[in-house]
């Protein structure tokens, strides 16, 4: 079954890094994410790379590497796309150097791919991807690309450490909605995508407010579900879930309702 993470900002009234890893795996996750990025202090936690030494990169390798795995999420203010790609790739090198320290299999990072690019053909975009997965493949890791558009566009790249993060809330928001419905719904979407796919990150919507828990909104967790063992998928998903909404009980439940929908999928 598909292994579930849960990405650390805070947990309830948990804010201490360590601690939010404990509550995770005490909480049963078969993974944990978190932000390379120090976060804001009493609000939420990550670790900076800059600041994270050799020693404190030792232990907590050894920490994260009770999780079956990790995934490290890059800085918001790094968004890759076509006007400032270079600047954005070498922005990632202190990042993936921290997922190859810490055994992270995943980073994802934002990135703005258009299907009516022109720069996010061949010409704009293939090289500098084909160097960033030549750097995850030094680094260890797999760069996942959270993208609500230009699916085909990283696709046609064809290359092994370098695919989508599909985060399927995103997906269900106004400003994406005719994206979704031209696809023929989430379940095709993932269909569509197929291998490319490498990294799920999983939380409900209802309107505009997301990150709630799963479950009690609009995304249709069933018809994913169905969708990921059409393709075989064999990697891994993280809760992203708003610590303002949701509660670590919710956390929990928005788990289980992942497990269950996996677990009737297979079994039905």
């Amino acid at each position: 079954m598909i292994k579930i993470g849960n990405m650390l900002w805070r947990i309830g009234k948990l804010l201490d890094f360590d601690q939010q890893l404990a509550w995770t795996r005490d909480a049963g996750f078969d993974g944990v994410g978190f932000h390379a990025s120090a976060g804001i202090p009493g609000d939420w936690r990550g670790i900076e790379p800059s600041a994270c030494t050799a020693g404190e990169r030792k232990r907590l390798r050894k920490e994260i590497g009770k999780f079956a795995f990790a995934e490290i999420h890059a800085p918001f203010k790094i968004e890759l796309q076509s006007k400032t790609l270079s600047s954005g790739i070498t922005a990632l090198a202190p990042v993936l150097e921290l997922a190859q320290d810490l055994g992270a299999g995943t980073v994802t990072v934002h990135a703005l791919v258009s299907d009516s690019d022109a720069n996010s053909g061949l010409a704009g975009w293939l090289v500098p991807m084909q160097t960033l997965n030549a750097q995850a493949i030094q680094a260890k890791t797999k760069v996942a690309l959270e993208i609500v558009a230009g699916f085909d566009k990283v696709m046609g790249w064809g290359l092994s450490n370098v695919g989508v993060n599909l985060d399927v809330g995103h997906m269900y928001s106004p400003s994406n909605r005719q994206t979704l419905s031209d696809a023929g719904g989430i379940g095709n979407l993932i269909r569509h995508i197929g291998s490319t796919l490498i990294h799920l990150h999983l939380h409900d919507i209802d309107g505009d407010t997301d990150h709630i828990e799963i479950g009690t909104g609009k995304v249709a967790f069933e018809e994913i579900a169905a969708a990921l063992q059409a393709i075989g998928y064999q990697h891994n998903a993280t809760l992203e879930l708003n610590p303002d909404r949701v509660s670590p009980e919710g956390v929990r439940r928005s788990a289980e309702y992942v497990r269950c929908c996996l677990r009737e999928v297979k079994t039905g």
